[in-house]
Protein backbone atom coordinates (compact mmCIF):
# COMPACT_ATOMS: atom_id res chain seq x y z
CA UNK A 1 0.00 0.00 0.00
CA UNK A 2 1.58 3.37 -1.20
CA UNK A 3 0.42 6.24 0.93
CA UNK A 4 -1.36 9.06 -1.35
CA UNK A 5 -1.81 12.88 -0.74
CA UNK A 6 -5.14 14.43 -0.60
CA UNK A 7 -5.55 14.46 -4.11
CA UNK A 8 -4.81 10.60 -4.81
CA UNK A 9 -2.17 11.45 -6.41
CA UNK A 10 1.40 10.18 -5.35
CA UNK A 11 3.69 11.97 -3.30
CA UNK A 12 6.69 13.71 -5.35
CA UNK A 13 10.27 13.62 -3.35
CA UNK A 14 10.56 16.65 -1.92
CA UNK A 15 13.91 18.17 -0.03
CA UNK A 16 13.36 18.84 3.69
CA UNK A 17 13.33 22.30 3.78
CA UNK A 18 12.57 23.40 7.68
CA UNK A 19 13.15 22.06 11.24
CA UNK A 20 10.92 19.12 12.27
CA UNK A 21 10.81 20.33 15.82
CA UNK A 22 10.94 24.21 15.62
CA UNK A 23 9.85 24.88 12.12
CA UNK A 24 13.09 27.11 11.25
CA UNK A 25 14.64 26.96 7.45
CA UNK A 26 17.19 24.27 7.37
CA UNK A 27 20.65 24.24 6.20
CA UNK A 28 23.56 21.98 5.15
CA UNK A 29 26.53 21.51 7.44
CA UNK A 30 29.57 18.70 7.68
CA UNK A 31 28.57 16.39 10.33
CA UNK A 32 29.91 12.90 11.16
CA UNK A 33 32.05 12.80 7.28
CA UNK A 34 28.92 13.54 5.11
CA UNK A 35 26.55 16.96 4.51
CA UNK A 36 23.85 16.55 6.46
CA UNK A 37 20.65 19.08 7.49
CA UNK A 38 20.72 21.03 10.37
CA UNK A 39 18.80 23.15 12.27
CA UNK A 40 20.63 26.19 13.47
CA UNK A 41 17.72 27.08 16.52
CA UNK A 42 17.51 23.84 17.73
CA UNK A 43 21.70 23.43 17.11
CA UNK A 44 20.69 19.44 16.00
CA UNK A 45 21.15 17.90 12.48
CA UNK A 46 17.92 16.68 10.87
CA UNK A 47 18.59 13.37 10.21
CA UNK A 48 16.45 11.07 7.11
CA UNK A 49 16.42 7.33 7.60
CA UNK A 50 14.92 5.00 4.99
CA UNK A 51 11.24 4.29 4.97
CA UNK A 52 10.51 0.69 5.97
CA UNK A 53 8.71 -1.82 3.84
CA UNK A 54 8.21 -5.13 3.72
CA UNK A 55 7.97 -8.04 1.10
CA UNK A 56 6.22 -11.73 1.76
CA UNK A 57 7.72 -14.64 -0.32
CA UNK A 58 4.78 -17.07 -0.65
CA UNK A 59 5.46 -20.64 -2.21
CA UNK A 60 2.68 -23.02 -3.22
CA UNK A 61 2.60 -26.51 -3.05
CA UNK A 62 4.06 -26.80 -6.57
CA UNK A 63 7.14 -24.97 -5.23
CA UNK A 64 5.79 -21.89 -7.57
CA UNK A 65 5.71 -18.14 -6.07
CA UNK A 66 3.76 -15.44 -5.66
CA UNK A 67 3.80 -12.52 -7.80
CA UNK A 68 1.49 -9.27 -8.16
CA UNK A 69 1.21 -6.87 -10.93
CA UNK A 70 0.96 -3.24 -9.51
CA UNK A 71 -1.76 -0.99 -10.76
CA UNK A 72 0.21 2.24 -9.09
CA UNK A 73 3.58 3.96 -9.53
CA UNK A 74 6.25 3.16 -9.13
CA UNK A 75 6.39 0.46 -11.83
CA UNK A 76 3.39 0.50 -12.50
CA UNK A 77 2.21 -3.10 -15.05
CA UNK A 78 5.41 -4.62 -13.79
CA UNK A 79 5.94 -7.87 -11.21
CA UNK A 80 7.05 -7.65 -7.76
CA UNK A 81 6.74 -9.64 -4.18
CA UNK A 82 3.21 -8.43 -2.08
CA UNK A 83 4.18 -6.42 0.09
CA UNK A 84 4.29 -2.35 1.55
CA UNK A 85 5.42 -0.11 3.84
CA UNK A 86 5.16 -0.88 7.97
CA UNK A 87 2.81 2.09 9.65
CA UNK A 88 3.29 4.01 12.76
CA UNK A 89 3.96 1.49 15.89
CA UNK A 90 3.56 -1.85 13.83
CA UNK A 91 6.04 -4.48 13.72
CA UNK A 92 7.23 -5.63 10.04
CA UNK A 93 6.32 -9.22 10.65
CA UNK A 94 2.57 -8.04 10.92
CA UNK A 95 2.78 -5.63 8.36
CA UNK A 96 4.43 -8.23 5.96
CA UNK A 97 1.20 -10.26 6.72
CA UNK A 98 -1.25 -7.31 6.63
CA UNK A 99 -0.07 -6.02 3.13
CA UNK A 100 -0.10 -9.99 1.76
CA UNK A 101 -4.00 -9.84 3.27
CA UNK A 102 -4.83 -6.60 1.55
CA UNK A 103 -2.80 -7.45 -2.00
CA UNK A 104 -4.23 -10.77 -2.33
CA UNK A 105 -6.44 -12.04 0.08
CA UNK A 106 -4.12 -14.88 1.45
CA UNK A 107 -3.51 -14.74 5.49
CA UNK A 108 -0.90 -16.88 6.90
CA UNK A 109 2.20 -17.24 9.31
CA UNK A 110 5.81 -15.63 9.16
CA UNK A 111 8.38 -18.73 8.69
CA UNK A 112 11.52 -16.87 8.61
CA UNK A 113 13.49 -14.00 7.35
CA UNK A 114 14.47 -13.57 4.02
CA UNK A 115 16.39 -11.21 4.47
CA UNK A 116 16.71 -6.73 3.94
CA UNK A 117 17.68 -4.83 0.94
CA UNK A 118 18.20 -1.55 0.58
CA UNK A 119 16.43 0.25 -2.60
CA UNK A 120 15.93 3.72 -4.54
CA UNK A 121 12.66 5.48 -4.50
CA UNK A 122 11.65 8.46 -6.96
CA UNK A 123 8.89 9.00 -4.30
CA UNK A 124 10.38 8.17 -0.82
CA UNK A 125 13.85 8.92 -1.77
CA UNK A 126 15.24 5.36 0.00
CA UNK A 127 13.29 2.07 1.61
CA UNK A 128 14.68 -0.64 3.87
CA UNK A 129 12.61 -3.88 2.31
CA UNK A 130 12.47 -6.42 5.19
CA UNK A 131 11.77 -9.99 3.74
CA UNK A 132 10.09 -12.54 5.22
CA UNK A 133 8.86 -16.15 4.46
CA UNK A 134 5.20 -16.74 4.80
CA UNK A 135 4.40 -20.56 6.03
CA UNK A 136 0.52 -21.90 6.29
CA UNK A 137 -0.95 -19.59 3.49
CA UNK A 138 -4.79 -19.29 3.26
CA UNK A 139 -7.42 -18.11 1.63
CA UNK A 140 -8.94 -17.02 -1.22
CA UNK A 141 -6.38 -15.90 -4.44
CA UNK A 142 -7.74 -12.65 -5.46
CA UNK A 143 -6.02 -9.33 -6.30
CA UNK A 144 -6.64 -6.52 -3.96
CA UNK A 145 -5.23 -3.33 -3.30
CA UNK A 146 -2.42 -1.31 -5.32
CA UNK A 147 -2.50 -4.74 -7.53
CA UNK A 148 -4.71 -6.11 -10.84
CA UNK A 149 -3.09 -9.39 -10.67
CA UNK A 150 -1.83 -11.64 -8.16
CA UNK A 151 -0.66 -15.16 -10.06
CA UNK A 152 1.58 -18.07 -8.77
CA UNK A 153 4.51 -18.65 -11.15
CA UNK A 154 7.10 -21.04 -11.29
CA UNK A 155 11.11 -19.76 -10.87
CA UNK A 156 12.49 -19.55 -13.75
CA UNK A 157 12.60 -18.66 -17.47
CA UNK A 158 8.42 -18.28 -17.51
CA UNK A 159 8.33 -16.01 -14.65
CA UNK A 160 7.89 -11.90 -15.38
CA UNK A 161 11.01 -9.73 -14.71
CA UNK A 162 10.89 -8.57 -10.64
CA UNK A 163 10.39 -4.65 -10.98
CA UNK A 164 12.51 -3.60 -7.78
CA UNK A 165 16.43 -5.30 -6.84
CA UNK A 166 15.64 -5.04 -3.20
CA UNK A 167 12.53 -7.91 -4.02
CA UNK A 168 14.98 -9.78 -6.48
CA UNK A 169 17.29 -10.16 -3.95
CA UNK A 170 14.75 -11.17 -0.83
CA UNK A 171 13.69 -13.95 -3.59
CA UNK A 172 16.79 -14.69 -4.55
CA UNK A 173 17.78 -15.39 -0.63
CA UNK A 174 14.70 -17.09 -0.68
CA UNK A 175 15.58 -19.38 -3.54
CA UNK A 176 18.51 -20.47 -2.03
CA UNK A 177 17.23 -21.15 1.58
CA UNK A 178 14.50 -23.31 -0.23
CA UNK A 179 17.57 -25.28 -1.82
CA UNK A 180 19.14 -25.49 1.36
CA UNK A 181 16.37 -27.14 3.10
CA UNK A 182 15.28 -29.57 -0.03
CA UNK A 183 18.77 -30.88 0.54
CA UNK A 184 18.26 -31.48 4.02
CA UNK A 185 15.26 -33.28 3.71
CA UNK A 186 16.98 -35.50 1.08
CA UNK A 187 19.45 -36.03 3.05
CA UNK A 188 22.39 -34.85 0.68
CA UNK A 189 23.64 -33.36 3.57
CA UNK A 190 26.33 -36.12 4.66
CA UNK A 191 26.04 -35.62 8.23
CA UNK A 192 23.24 -37.18 10.95
CA UNK A 193 23.88 -35.00 14.39
CA UNK A 194 22.03 -37.49 16.42
CA UNK A 195 25.70 -38.89 15.72
CA UNK A 196 27.97 -37.16 18.51
CA UNK A 197 30.89 -37.96 16.71
CA UNK A 198 29.20 -36.41 13.27
CA UNK A 199 31.75 -33.88 12.87
CA UNK A 200 35.26 -35.62 13.35
CA UNK A 201 37.53 -32.78 11.94
CA UNK A 202 35.88 -29.77 12.67
CA UNK A 203 37.22 -27.08 10.45
CA UNK A 204 37.87 -23.37 11.11
CA UNK A 205 39.17 -20.98 8.39
CA UNK A 206 41.71 -18.33 8.79
CA UNK A 207 44.28 -16.34 6.44
CA UNK A 208 43.83 -17.47 2.84
CA UNK A 209 39.83 -18.87 3.57
CA UNK A 210 39.06 -20.02 0.05
CA UNK A 211 42.08 -21.96 -0.32
CA UNK A 212 42.27 -23.74 2.83
CA UNK A 213 38.65 -24.59 2.21
CA UNK A 214 39.70 -26.35 -1.08
CA UNK A 215 42.09 -28.62 0.88
CA UNK A 216 39.91 -29.22 3.69
CA UNK A 217 37.38 -30.25 1.35
CA UNK A 218 39.54 -32.11 -1.11
CA UNK A 219 40.73 -34.07 2.44
CA UNK A 220 37.13 -35.40 3.23
CA UNK A 221 36.26 -32.62 5.81
CA UNK A 222 32.55 -33.16 6.88
CA UNK A 223 32.13 -29.69 8.74
CA UNK A 224 34.08 -26.46 8.02
CA UNK A 225 33.28 -22.93 9.72
CA UNK A 226 34.13 -19.66 8.18
CA UNK A 227 35.55 -17.35 10.95
CA UNK A 228 36.44 -13.87 10.09
CA UNK A 229 37.14 -11.11 13.05
CA UNK A 230 38.50 -8.54 10.95
CA UNK A 231 37.21 -8.45 7.13
CA UNK A 232 33.97 -5.90 6.57
CA UNK A 233 30.76 -6.74 5.79
CA UNK A 234 30.52 -7.03 1.92
CA UNK A 235 34.13 -9.05 1.74
CA UNK A 236 33.11 -11.27 4.10
CA UNK A 237 29.71 -12.04 2.68
CA UNK A 238 31.83 -12.40 -0.60
CA UNK A 239 34.26 -14.80 0.61
CA UNK A 240 31.47 -16.70 2.15
CA UNK A 241 29.63 -17.15 -0.91
CA UNK A 242 32.84 -18.34 -2.76
CA UNK A 243 33.29 -20.76 0.02
CA UNK A 244 29.56 -22.34 -0.13
CA UNK A 245 30.52 -22.88 -3.54
CA UNK A 246 33.38 -25.32 -2.42
CA UNK A 247 31.82 -26.98 0.68
CA UNK A 248 28.46 -27.60 -1.93
CA UNK A 249 30.68 -29.03 -3.95
CA UNK A 250 32.32 -31.76 -1.64
CA UNK A 251 29.22 -32.20 0.11
CA UNK A 252 30.51 -30.65 2.83
CA UNK A 253 28.42 -28.98 6.26
CA UNK A 254 29.18 -25.09 6.06
CA UNK A 255 29.08 -22.99 9.14
CA UNK A 256 29.45 -19.55 9.35
CA UNK A 257 30.82 -17.75 12.84
CA UNK A 258 29.03 -15.41 14.27
CA UNK A 259 26.99 -13.35 11.56
CA UNK A 260 23.56 -15.49 10.86
CA UNK A 261 22.87 -12.51 7.97
CA UNK A 262 26.10 -13.56 6.18
CA UNK A 263 25.29 -17.01 6.91
CA UNK A 264 21.85 -16.81 5.42
CA UNK A 265 22.72 -14.65 2.45
CA UNK A 266 25.48 -17.02 1.24
CA UNK A 267 23.25 -20.03 1.17
CA UNK A 268 25.12 -21.68 4.87
CA UNK A 269 23.70 -24.93 6.29
CA UNK A 270 24.19 -23.16 10.04
CA UNK A 271 26.04 -20.45 12.18
CA UNK A 272 27.94 -20.98 15.11
CA UNK A 273 27.28 -18.18 18.25
CA UNK A 274 29.15 -16.98 20.74
CA UNK A 275 27.93 -16.63 24.73
CA UNK A 276 27.79 -12.83 23.75
CA UNK A 277 25.73 -13.41 20.53
CA UNK A 278 22.21 -13.12 20.02
CA UNK A 279 20.06 -16.00 21.99
CA UNK A 280 19.37 -18.88 20.45
CA UNK A 281 15.98 -18.52 20.15
CA UNK A 282 15.99 -15.30 18.76
CA UNK A 283 18.17 -17.07 15.95
CA UNK A 284 15.49 -19.56 15.60
CA UNK A 285 12.74 -16.63 14.55
CA UNK A 286 14.70 -15.52 11.65
CA UNK A 287 16.77 -18.30 10.67
CA UNK A 288 14.86 -21.12 8.57
CA UNK A 289 13.56 -25.18 9.69
CA UNK A 290 16.63 -27.30 9.56
CA UNK A 291 19.76 -24.22 10.08
CA UNK A 292 22.27 -25.67 12.27
CA UNK A 293 22.72 -23.59 15.36
CA UNK A 294 26.22 -24.32 16.97
CA UNK A 295 27.32 -22.58 20.80
CA UNK A 296 30.06 -22.17 22.11
CA UNK A 297 30.32 -22.81 25.75
CA UNK A 298 33.57 -22.53 28.81
CA UNK A 299 32.18 -24.49 31.34
CA UNK A 300 29.52 -27.37 31.89
CA UNK A 301 26.89 -24.82 33.24
CA UNK A 302 26.75 -23.09 30.16
CA UNK A 303 26.95 -26.40 28.02
CA UNK A 304 23.56 -27.89 29.99
CA UNK A 305 22.23 -24.04 29.57
CA UNK A 306 23.16 -23.96 25.51
CA UNK A 307 21.34 -27.57 24.93
CA UNK A 308 18.32 -26.56 27.38
CA UNK A 309 17.85 -23.59 25.11
CA UNK A 310 17.86 -25.41 21.56
CA UNK A 311 21.97 -25.90 20.45
CA UNK A 312 22.48 -28.18 18.12
CA UNK A 313 25.63 -29.02 19.02
CA UNK A 314 28.30 -27.04 21.43
CA UNK A 315 31.97 -25.83 21.01
CA UNK A 316 33.85 -27.08 24.56
CA UNK A 317 36.64 -24.91 25.36
CA UNK A 318 39.42 -23.72 25.57
CA UNK A 319 40.71 -27.07 26.49
CA UNK A 320 44.62 -25.99 26.44
CA UNK A 321 45.83 -23.05 26.25
CA UNK A 322 45.64 -20.86 23.33
CA UNK A 323 45.81 -17.22 21.34
CA UNK A 324 42.84 -16.94 19.91
CA UNK A 325 40.80 -17.77 23.34
CA UNK A 326 43.39 -15.55 25.69
CA UNK A 327 40.24 -14.11 27.65
CA UNK A 328 38.94 -17.90 28.67
CA UNK A 329 41.09 -20.02 30.86
CA UNK A 330 41.93 -23.72 29.32
CA UNK A 331 39.33 -25.61 30.94
CA UNK A 332 40.88 -29.17 30.94
CA UNK A 333 40.16 -32.49 29.94
CA UNK A 334 38.31 -33.59 32.73
CA UNK A 335 35.57 -30.42 32.25
CA UNK A 336 35.86 -31.81 28.57
CA UNK A 337 34.33 -35.61 30.39
CA UNK A 338 31.62 -33.90 32.65
CA UNK A 339 30.33 -32.40 29.31
CA UNK A 340 30.37 -34.84 27.28
CA UNK A 341 28.61 -37.31 29.93
CA UNK A 342 26.10 -34.56 30.06
CA UNK A 343 24.34 -33.58 27.05
CA UNK A 344 22.71 -35.58 24.54
CA UNK A 345 24.30 -33.82 21.40
CA UNK A 346 27.73 -33.53 19.64
CA UNK A 347 30.17 -31.74 21.40
CA UNK A 348 33.59 -30.45 19.48
CA UNK A 349 36.79 -29.67 21.63
CA UNK A 350 38.38 -26.54 20.57
CA UNK A 351 41.33 -24.74 21.96
CA UNK A 352 45.51 -25.72 21.80
CA UNK A 353 44.53 -28.60 19.94
CA UNK A 354 47.50 -30.61 17.74
CA UNK A 355 47.97 -34.36 16.70
CA UNK A 356 49.49 -34.84 20.00
CA UNK A 357 47.34 -33.72 22.88
CA UNK A 358 44.70 -35.39 20.44
CA UNK A 359 45.01 -38.87 21.77
CA UNK A 360 44.63 -37.79 25.44
CA UNK A 361 40.81 -36.51 24.67
CA UNK A 362 39.64 -39.55 23.05
CA UNK A 363 40.51 -41.11 25.74
CA UNK A 364 37.81 -38.96 28.29
CA UNK A 365 35.58 -39.66 25.63
CA UNK A 366 36.09 -36.50 22.80
CA UNK A 367 35.53 -37.28 18.59
CA UNK A 368 34.94 -33.82 17.40
CA UNK A 369 38.27 -31.51 17.55
CA UNK A 370 38.24 -28.04 16.37
CA UNK A 371 41.56 -26.61 14.81
CA UNK A 372 43.01 -23.06 13.80
CA UNK A 373 46.50 -23.06 13.83
CA UNK A 374 47.05 -26.75 13.77
CA UNK A 375 45.36 -26.37 9.66
CA UNK A 376 47.18 -24.02 8.82
CA UNK A 377 50.39 -26.79 7.75
CA UNK A 378 49.37 -30.11 6.33
CA UNK A 379 46.18 -29.79 6.26
CA UNK A 380 45.36 -32.79 4.39
CA UNK A 381 46.95 -34.91 6.85
CA UNK A 382 45.79 -33.76 9.59
CA UNK A 383 42.03 -33.75 8.54
CA UNK A 384 42.98 -37.56 7.10
CA UNK A 385 44.06 -38.66 10.38
CA UNK A 386 41.60 -37.26 12.45
CA UNK A 387 38.80 -38.96 10.53
CA UNK A 388 40.58 -42.09 10.02
CA UNK A 389 40.91 -42.15 14.06
CA UNK A 390 44.55 -42.94 13.24
CA UNK A 391 45.39 -40.41 16.36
Amino acid sequence: MTPDNHNGLRKKTQEKLFCYFCGSRLTEKQIEGRRRLFCSRCNRPIYENPLPATAAVVFNENREILLVQRNVEPKIGQWCLPGGFVELFEEPEKACLRELTEETGLEGEIDYWAGNALSDSPVYKSVIVMGYGVKNVRGQLKAGDDCDNAVFFKPGADMPPIAFRSHLKILENALAGETMRKNARAGTLSLDLSDPGCFGAYVITSGLHTELAKKACGAGARVLQYREKRANRGEMLKIACEIRKITAASNTLFIVNDFIDIALLAGADGVHLGQDDIPIAEARKITPPGFIIGVSTHSLTQALEAEKQGADYIGCGPVFATPTKENYPPIGPDTVKQVIESVHIPVVTIGGLDLDNIPLLRKVGARNFAMVRALQKNTETVIEKINQEII
